[in-house]
């Protein structure tokens, strides 16, 4: 008769080797660390904690000021306005001399020089020069150039249309005296500043020129 070799119990063994070590019991888990070290890190996060609060209500609250006056003065800009000079009149409200709102017309050379020739030529006769003459204005070294004073309005905004580059207009005054010569013995006249020169307009300069303005 021939005997079989005894069983081994395989079911058993692959149990018992497919157990691991728990997980709670791991020892590197089981290491305790000292109470300080989690008491000092908890507070080093709240003292940042409280610092960005203190740092939030520096800004808003005590330096709001201060930080607004710095943010405007890198914004800001402070334009000049300048007074229109007052009117003078008679006794009984003509007016004598007053101030009509023109146009100055100046020029960036360097920016001029590639306009189109034919632009220039209009340019030139809504001016009232010669191509040379203003040809010689723009030749000139500096970066800013009158090419004239007191323009009227109309014709400053035909300048405006032909859209040439480095050709800009500042708002100014002209004055006007609606009696003409009857009169300039006495009112005065003013120069392309808007100055007064002679009679009352001289006379009473500082009356008439106002305050300067700014916004």
């Amino acid at each position: 008769m021939t005997r079989m070799p005894p069983r081994t119990n395989l079911t058993n063994g692959r149990v018992a080797a497919s157990k691991g070590v728990a997980f709670s019991s791991n020892p590197i888990l089981q290491v305790k660390l000292p109470a300080w070290r989690s008491r000092f890190v908890l507070f080093v996060m709240f003292a940042a904690f409280l610092a960005l609060v203190a740092r939030a209500f520096w800004l808003q609250g005590v330096s709001t000021d201060f930080l607004q006056k710095q943010g405007a003065s890198r914004y800001a800009r402070t334009l000049e306005l300048p007074a229109t000079r007052g009117k003078i009149t008679d006794r009984n409200g003509q007016v004598l001399a007053s101030s009509v709102p023109v146009k100055a017309i100046w020029a960036i050379p360097d920016d001029v020089q590639s306009a189109p020739p034919e632009k220039l030529r209009e340019l030139a006769r809504l001016l009232e020069m010669s191509d040379a003459e203003l040809r010689k204005k723009l030749d000139s070294d500096r970066s800013f150039v009158y090419l004239k004073r007191q323009v009227e309005q109309e014709t400053s905004d035909k300048i405006v249309k032909l859209g040439i580059a480095g050709i800009e207009t500042r708002k100014e005054y002209k004055r006007f005296y609606p009696e003409g010569e009857v009169m300039a013995h006495v009112v005065g006249f003013t120069n392309v500043e808007d100055a007064g020169q002679d009679g009352m307009e001289l006379g009473a300069q500082k009356t008439l020129a106002g305050t300067t303005g700014s916004r």
